[in-house]
């Protein structure tokens, strides 16, 4: 094949393309033409990309192009010949047909004839970003309509190609993983979760989470995939505080109830209405006409909850010890074979969720922290409402002997950073004024570098409690 008539053939072949003549496109290529398009999981959103082999597969890609793209303007802007191989570059400006974004393009080809003059080879490179933009402009859109019509095979589709799961509905304030929880859709929650949906953001209007929404709607599967993917069980509603359990009741939805009252939902927090969630179950059962039997059977849960509760701290002795202060009787029940990290059930009262050596070390029982400790106690047990460890506890109240204890306990974790404010046992002693036990941090080798979430470090505290003049200040900022 000579250069001159490969030159003719892809001038004419060209041109065909430019006026949309995909008879002579096609017939310009070998039955076992090579055509490659570069494919990869970034511009995978783009249907035709990929390897095709043979003339059907070579139209079937320009038929799934031409669902997609609309072509304004196609140029061939250089075109290089030797022998039966050629190097090309075309202009191409489109728009995709869906989202009727434009986009411009200019890509390189290679082809390669054989000695009839048909193309048996043919790579195209090029950018496809701007394509790519074009493709994806709508995805997360789509997302909440696949969402709402509960079309599990376009969500994974969607979410494959980038598509957003906290993605906002305008209208409704509800990103797609709340709008899921709310329809019931158990399987596309799991996926949502899964593509990094955030299950403790909230709708933009009324400020509720995605358990609020799976909650109303009522489906156990989805409130329990919530949970299980660590959804805070007693999430406040911005607008009417009203937690998942409050919601559960108002929608008379009691096995739903008592899920979450088997998830330790909190019993004793109130509405910004006033009401506490007694009360507001009360005012429930009096002013509905229909599904009493619903209310009474969640009222039933309710009660077995409470005397669960009851029965739970009335059994916890060695917190009860604890509590007190008693050492002996800390002692007794070690010896007895009490379970040393057992939690206080979730009463809504100081000690909720806490084992007892999170108590002991907040309470400054230094002989209790002691055996505790002898006993096997877990020194990084973290306690659920601000996301602290024992020697959190211990600095915030100022127990430099506890704190000594702690440091030199098997595994400690000098460094937690508490889930509320991100502050590290050293920065809650010196926020605090406890120079001693800052001190016994730093010299157990107590981390200076990290950050609070307000941007804070601990020699940034340390001088706004001592002063930049103060000598621990000044250690702090040399080590910092």
């Amino acid at each position: 094949m000579d250069t001159q008539r490969t030159r003719k053939v892809l001038e004419e072949w060209f041109a065909a393309i430019g006026r949309g003549d995909f008879d002579h496109v096609l017939t310009t290529l070998s039955p076992s033409i090579v055509f490659e398009l570069p494919k990869d999981e970034w511009n995978s959103v783009i249907d035709y990309l990929g390897e095709h082999v043979g003339r059907d597969a070579v139209a079937e890609a320009f038929r799934v192009r031409g669902e997609t793209t609309e072509v304004v303007s196609y140029e061939l802007r250089e075109l290089v010949a030797e022998g039966a191989v050629a190097y090309a570059r075309v202009y191409t400006k489109a728009f995709h047909t869906r989202t009727k974004v434009p986009f411009e393009i200019e890509d390189s080809h290679r082809l390669e004839l054989d000695d009839q003059g048909r193309i048996v080879r043919w790579k195209v490179y090029f950018d496809p970003a701007g394509e790519v933009a074009a493709f994806k402009a709508d995805l997360d859109e789509r997302l909440l309509g696949a969402v709402l019509r509960r079309d599990l095979p376009e969500v994974q589709r969607l979410l494959k190609d980038g598509a957003d799961p906290d993605h906002r509905d305008p209208a409704s304030g509800l990103t797609a993983l709340q709008a899921a929880a709310g329809v019931g859709a158990a399987g596309i929650v799991r996926e949502l979760i899964a593509a990094g949906g955030d299950v403790f953001t909230t709708d933009s209007r009324a400020g509720g989470t995605a358990l609020h929404k799976a909650v109303q709607g009522g489906d156990l599967e989805t409130v329990r995939v919530l949970v299980e993917a660590g959804a805070f069980v007693d999430a406040v509603a911005a607008t009417t505080g009203h937690t998942p359990l409050m919601d559960a009741l108002w929608y008379k939805w009691p096995a739903v109830a008592g899920y979450l009252l088997s998830a330790d939902a909190g019993l004793g927090l109130s509405t910004h209405y006033g009401f506490s969630m007694r009360e507001h179950f009360e005012y429930e059962l009096n002013v509905n006409t229909r599904g009493k039997e619903q209310l009474l059977e969640a009222e039933r849960l309710l009660k077995e909850r409470t005397a669960h509760d009851e029965s739970e701290a009335a059994e916890q002795r060695l917190m009860a010890a604890v509590t007190k202060g008693d050492l002996a009787a800390v002692r007794t029940e070690l010896s007895s074979g009490a379970e040393v990290d057992r939690r206080f059930p979730v009463v809504t009262g100081f000690n909720d969720a806490h084992t007892p050596l999170l108590v002991a070390s907040r309470d400054g029982h230094t002989d209790i922290v002691r055996a505790l400790l002898a006993a096997g106690a877990d020194v990084n047990a973290v306690e659920p409402t601000f996301g602290a460890v024992p020697l959190h506890k211990a600095v915030y109240n100022g127990h430099a002997d506890i704190t000594a204890l702690l440091v030199e306990a098997p595994g400690i974790d000098l460094d937690f950073q508490g889930a509320t404010n991100g502050y590290t046992p050293l920065h809650d002693a010196l926020w605090h004024g406890y120079e001693d036990c800052a001190r016994v941090l730093t010299a157990a080798g107590a981390r200076t570098d990290l950050l609070g979430h307000d941007g804070r470090s601990p020699h940034d505290i340390a001088v706004a409690t001592f002063g930049a003049e103060h000598p621990l200040a000044r250690e702090l900022a040399r080590e910092s």
